[in-house]
């Protein structure tokens, strides 16, 4: 886990906590993550570069098939989460920027296992599930840990970042 802006002070971690619980609760109990924690101008620029869209995001996930070699330790995917967007849409919701770090790197895991909300609402759904699964099994890790336990308020805050259908 890096931290590679320098804006916001952020717990990594409690953060590294919540991102091994996550990787567990999809049932990857090997699976070497990277975590990069950037800025609006970090991420825009991979985003235009890898994705072709000119703009700050909140989450990339990227998943790497196979390291270049046996011998090196090559993670198996990574995200990068930007802490200037996370905090702005944190303020928004009306919620903390742990909240949404937290919901953040919960949608970058899922992405990493293959779960994609923008190719239909079946995958939308099946991505919502998984995510309040392992928010789920986040809360209760975070309640349960005597060192890294966190104010209620967060713990409500965790759900995921796909959010619930709108009745029609």
């Amino acid at each position: 886990m890096e931290n590679r802006q320098r804006k916001y002070l952020i717990s990594t971690e409690r953060l590294l906590f919540c991102a091994d619980k996550a990787v567990s609760a999809l049932g990857c109990r090997h699976e070497r993550i990277g975590i990069i924690f950037v800025n609006n101008r970090v991420i825009r620029s991979i985003n235009r570069e890898y994705r072709g869209k000119n703009s700050a995001t909140d989450v990339l996930s990227f998943r790497y098939d196979s390291p270049p070699s046996p011998d090196i330790p090559f993670p198996d995917g990574e995200i990068l989460i930007s802490v200037e967007r996370a905090e702005c849409q944190a303020r928004e919701q009306g919620i903390s920027l742990e909240s949404e770090l937290l919901n953040l790197l919960i949608h970058g895991i899922c992405h990493l296992q293959g779960y994609d909300h923008e190719i239909g609402e079946e995958e939308a759904e099946k991505m919502r599930l998984a995510e309040r699964r392992v928010a789920r099994k986040l809360k209760k890790a975070l309640l349960d840990h005597p060192l890294l336990q966190t104010d209620k308020n967060t713990i409500t805050e965790i759900l995921g970042k796909i959010p619930e259908p709108e009745e029609k």
